[in-house]
């Protein structure tokens, strides 16, 4: 049945969050995972129709998810570090696991099974392989999060992939071969073929690689426009691939493009094969889709228009495709024919950029292409005209609901307009911020006309505090104290001698000449002492003087997900000193893998509790205030829309930021170092929950009065 092209056969609805991972059962049934924290099964019933039911909820994100054959139980893993066993029951939600696997440090953002065994990789930088509910083996020598591990035919082979940029194969627990050149980024995805000689990658680099198991590349197959996340062997050979282009591709055995699918969504983030050939992928809109070569199992023909409206009235970024008007093609283009896969844009009679892709023979338009100044044609919406106005499908079988936005809006507040307008749940919030931000390009710090002054100039050009662009470190320390507490933990981890200590002790006296040799036994104490603390108490006062950014993957990796809240403070600690080392700091600091990754993952929404907490509350407002200040100093758009989503969504009126004064007037230098670049930010700082709770229990301090002053909040 692969033999055709596929077509849609299904649309699944339920979950409320990014679809994370899917897997197929068998042919009627399939499983899901999400953000939303829970795992569905799908049974397909009478004329195609799916069912779903809740099978495991949790109040974390579930990332990953694997079927076991021969215990015929899922197995799910995401923030809580655990892999959770799951009866695909179909009667009633079971959040109790069957067992439950414990072992990680971090977030499980891979699981698989084969032959038995359960094999999982975490952002903790291992892989572990189970087997009947037991650890049997802890794959240690990656770098970096592992994203994938996968068995080969052989029992106890394995072949990892890191965020490191390199791919390993393992005989237990022993690295055999270390491939580091077969990608240049972060590795997302491996398969095997059903031989064991050969296995397929891809990457962050945009490419899906057909290699030999010597880690030489045999094909390279080029298509994919972003990121791709997942790639599986079909049944007869070929390939099927997805990313964070919109789209599904399917290559023929020989490399070239078979088929591309697109999905009106920006990340597909996953998919699966079920036995009969079809396939299902989990995407970033919340929907589970299933695709079939198969005519008899095609969406009813009214589903089938919908989803290519759905595709035809998605809003491409024109940043996202690095489109440019010296880019356009020819309108006669369309009557030509093209590539498999190709994309041009042209501009319609109306003055819209169309994006069109050539498939199946044909020219079929997936979008239109947008950009932070809007498109040609306002459009309008209860009499008043927009750059934007966006159909939304919230509610299954309802009509799409309307979301207008101008380019040089605040999404924030148009997110509060949208859920006020039609009554919707506040926790529909977040995703209709990142919905518009992602769909019009971002903001565009850059932005002037004729000879005025620069957005930057004229809101500032009155203020007294704002902006600030001194980066703040937290670098306190008394050397005798944390020498005297090394020492009375070495009398119990027996791990240095009296030479050692000593020069231990004079090193902490002179951090900059001494940083290497700190950062080594930093590193020992954090790898074998049951108590980590004066490592990472160590590693944020050396941070400066480091010479390469990635020895700190491990302490990043492990402190951002530990369950402590000191080692989670002290990690954080050393991120905010990360952006005054001359060598690497902000060049670290301004990589999108890193800052998405560093806001999804604080925490600051909770109430105080102890000093503790509230030394955590300073430390997670002063990264949020370098990432501001690092945003005035290099100009860099992308970082904007990250710190005020987490500005945004981060600090509750009741959390432990707003019972730290020195953290509250943090964050509100943050905001507005944001608002000095963007204003609308400031028109917005009137609603701000988090703000308004600042102001009423700090307003009356005069460094508090001046900053509101210049947020115009006085």
């Amino acid at each position: 049945m692969t033999g055709g092209n596929f077509r849609l056969s299904a649309v699944l609805s339920g979950h409320v969050q990014d679809v994370k991972g899917v897997v197929a059962i068998d042919d009627e049934r399939v499983a899901s995972c999400s953000r939303d924290g829970t795992v569905r099964i799908w049974k397909k019933g009478y004329e195609n129709l799916w069912q779903d039911n809740i099978a495991y909820q949790s109040d974390k994100f579930v990332n990953s998810l694997c079927y076991d054959v021969y215990s015929e139980l899922l197995f799910c893993g995401g923030q809580d570090s655990l892999v959770n066993s799951i009866s695909p029951s179909f009667d009633h939600l079971n959040t109790e696991s069957t067992f439950v696997l414990v072992g990680h440090a971090s977030n499980v953002c891979t699981l698989n099974s084969s032959q038995g065994y359960i094999l999982s990789g975490s952002w903790d930088s291992t892989a572990r392989v189970w087997f009947k509910g037991a650890l049997k083996h802890t794959l240690k020598g990656h770098k970096a999060s592992v994203w994938d591990v996968k068995m080969l035919p052989q029992v106890g082979t394995y072949l990892t992939a890191s965020a490191d940029g390199t791919i390993k194969l393992w005989n237990g627990e022993k690295v055999l071969k270390s491939f580091d050149n077969i990608h240049s980024d972060v590795v997302r995805h491996l398969d095997v073929n059903h031989s064991g000689d050969q296995f397929v990658s891809c990457s962050n680099d945009g490419t899906v690689k057909i290699n030999d198991m010597d880690g030489r590349t045999l094909k390279t197959l080029v298509g994919h426009e972003s990121f791709v996340y997942c790639v599986k062997y079909l049944a007869n050979g070929d390939l099927v691939s997805c990313g964070e282009d919109r789209s599904v591709r399917i290559w023929n055995q020989d490399g070239s493009v078979k088929q591309v699918i697109r999905i009106p969504a920006v990340s597909v983030w996953d998919l699966d094969v079920l036995p009969n050939g079809d396939l299902i992928i989990g995407s970033s809109d919340t929907m589970v889709r299933i695709f079939t070569c198969d005519d008899s199992r095609l969406a009813p023909q009214n589903e089938l228009d919908q989803f290519a409206k759905d595709i035809e009235e998605t809003a491409i970024s024109s940043q996202a495709m690095e489109f440019d008007e010296s880019k356009l093609a020819p309108s006669d283009t369309l009557k030509k024919p093209g590539k498999e896969g190709q994309v041009v844009v042209v501009k319609s009679p109306s003055g819209v950029n169309e994006a069109h892709q050539f498939s199946q023979g044909k020219w079929t338009k997936v979008g239109d292409v947008v950009g932070s100044a809007g498109n040609d044609q306002k459009k309008e919406f209860e009499g008043k005209m927009y750059d934007y106005v966006f159909d939304v499908d919230v509610q299954e079988g309802a009509p799409p609901l309307k979301i207008p936005f101008n380019a040089n809006g605040n999404p924030y507040q148009a997110a509060d307009d949208f859920l006020a307008r039609y009554e919707l749940p506040a926790s529909y919030r977040e995703e209709v911020v990142r919905f518009l931000i992602t769909n019009t390009g971002g903001v565009d710090l850059q932005q002037q006309s004729g000879p005025e002054l620069p957005k930057s100039e004229q809101a500032t050009s009155s203020m007294s505090v704002l902006p600030v662009k001194t980066y703040l470190e937290i670098n306190s320390c008394n050397p005798d104290a944390i020498f005297s507490g090394i020492a009375k933990l070495n009398e119990i981890e027996k791990t240095f001698d009296d030479e050692d200590l000593a020069a231990i002790g004079a090193a902490l006296h002179n951090l900059e000449d001494n940083s290497e040799l700190l950062f080594a036994q930093a590193s020992v104490m954090r790898s074998t002492w049951t108590n980590k603390t004066p490592a990472y108490d160590i590693m944020r006062l050396i941070v400066h003087y480091l010479p390469h950014a990635d020895v700190m993957s491990d302490f990043i990796e492990e402190g951002l997900g530990s369950a402590n809240p000191q080692l989670e403070m002290l990690t954080i600690r050393a991120l905010a000193n990360c952006f005054t080392n001359k060598i690497w700091g902000t060049e670290l600091m301004s990589k999108i893998a890193v800052y998405e990754s560093i806001f999804q993952t604080i925490d600051a929404d909770r109430p105080q509790a102890s000093t503790k907490t509230g030394n955590l509350a300073i430390a997670i407002a002063t990264l949020t205030l370098n990432y501001s200040v690092m945003m005035l100093e290099n100009q860099n758009v992308d970082i904007l829309p990250s710190v005020a989503d987490a500005l945004n969504n981060k600090f509750g009126p009741s959390s432990m930021v707003q019972n730290s004064e020195e953290a509250a007037y943090r964050l509100l230098i943050a905001y507005g170092n944001l608002a000095t670049v963007e204003p609308t930010l400031l028109q917005f700082a009137q609603s701000v929950s988090w703000i308004k709770s600042v102001k009423s229990s700090y307003g009356y301090l005069a460094r508090f009065d001046q900053v509101l002053g210049d947020l115009k909040m006085n």
